[in-house]
């Protein structure tokens, strides 16, 4: 019986990625015995922090972890908007911030609440790719703008100035993926402000905080330069969580009511274990602030060995667990050069082409979120079969 023509998978659907190929591959290569050393995904590959397991294990045995409010644990939200003073000086209303389902699930939330369709949101290439598919299946108009190595890959006000038809939204990541980039205080007061007069809402992706490597370029929140700026955050990254799918957002005074509202429609609440050890979590900085300095460590150890084996343009991180290389010198198509890498040196790392459609062909992106002996083991690989 053949299929009725209505039957088929929406245009919506066609979010591919690159990256997720080559992890096919990979699986492949293993399952013939041979082992692969994996420097595509960010995530830490460490746990939860342990006094968040006790908190849900004891919350557990005392409750039945029913819903919470579709903003999310009022406890939670109250030691979020606390930790904005403890870090920045800031003081954030707790009735601003929303828990969400993941970073992804708030910068859902951001767009459906804040732009109809057709408008026009500017993404600063490189970027994640995930919020470039996800976002225009909600019907807004993804921009897609080139920035420059010479700026770390961040924009500026010039680059938003020159992009054509002009803009309604910008989101920027500070450190961001895959560069690893940061910008300073004034760079960032800088174009919230500019987005703030200009009327172009401002999504500032801040999901790396706390991976932050020196004072060179110390980290700042868009919330203390504009009322008017949604942040974006999560639990996945520093605080060791990525499979908790736990978010954060604050948003202005007005949008409270209605991200509320679009979050109890699409999902109820947010996963209440996670907002219970989420809850925990932000209390385990020193726990946390060691995932850190290994980071560091490993960044240090990627920094100095691998410009000797030609791999020698970025701009170097000074956030999040990532190095954003340029590889032109060395293949012409970066995706035949990772699906090459792994095959003779089995070592996997994410094409740039994910990242940006255009100059991406040219870069690749490596993760050292993962033990400095599967770091120092990568490199090796790589250097035998470049010699």
């Amino acid at each position: 019986m053949s299929r009725h023509p209505n039957f088929h998978p929406s245009r919506r659907g066609a979010v591919p990625s690159i990256a997720e190929k080559l992890h096919q591959h990979a699986m492949e290569i293993e399952a013939t015995g041979q082992d692969i050393i994996s420097l595509q995904v960010g995530q830490p590959s460490t746990g939860a922090p342990l006094g968040s397991l006790e908190a849900v294990l004891a919350a557990g045995e005392s409750s039945t972890l029913g819903y919470t409010g579709a903003a999310g644990n009022e406890d939670l939200r109250e030691r979020i908007a606390r930790q904005y003073d403890e870090l920045y000086g800031v003081y954030v209303d707790p009735e601003n911030v929303i828990i969400s389902f993941g970073a992804s699930g708030a910068m859902i939330l951001a767009v459906l609440s804040c732009f109809d369709v057709g408008q026009r949101i500017g993404i600063p290439a490189p970027f994640y790719y995930g919020y470039h598919y996800a976002l225009e299946t909600l019907g807004v108009e993804c921009v897609l703008f080139e920035t420059s190595m010479e700026n770390g890959f961040q924009p500026t006000i010039a680059d938003i100035e020159a992009i054509e038809g002009g803009i309604d939204g910008l989101i920027v990541a500070s450190p961001g993926n895959p560069t690893g980039s940061m910008l300073s205080p004034e760079e960032l007061k800088n174009l919230a402000l500019y987005c703030e007069k200009a009327g172009i809402r401002f999504i500032s992706d801040e999901i790396y905080h706390g991976i932050v490597f020196d004072d060179e370029t110390p980290q700042s929140t868009a919330c203390a330069f504009s009322k008017e700026a949604i942040v974006v955050n999560s639990f996945s990254k520093y605080y060791s969580m990525a499979g908790w799918r736990l978010g954060w957002m604050v948003v202005p005074d007005y949008l409270r009511e209605p991200i509320t509202d679009l979050a109890h429609n699409l999902y109820l609440c947010p996963p209440t274990p996670a907002q219970v050890g989420a809850l925990h979590a932000i209390d385990c900085r020193e726990e946390l602030d060691q995932h850190v300095v290994r980071y560091r460590r490993n960044r240090d150890l990627i920094l100095a060995r691998l410009p000797q084996l030609g791999f020698d343009r970025f701009t170097t991180p000074h956030g999040a667990f990532y190095l954003y290389c340029h590889v032109e010198h060395l293949s012409k198509d970066s995706v035949a050069f990772c699906m090459e890498m792994m095959d003779k040196a089995h070592v996997l790392v994410a094409p740039g082409s994910d990242f940006c459609p255009k100059a991406g062909k040219h870069f690749i992106r490596l993760s050292y979120a993962g033990s400095t002996e599967s770091i120092e083991a990568a490199i090796d690989r790589i250097a035998r079969w470049r010699s």
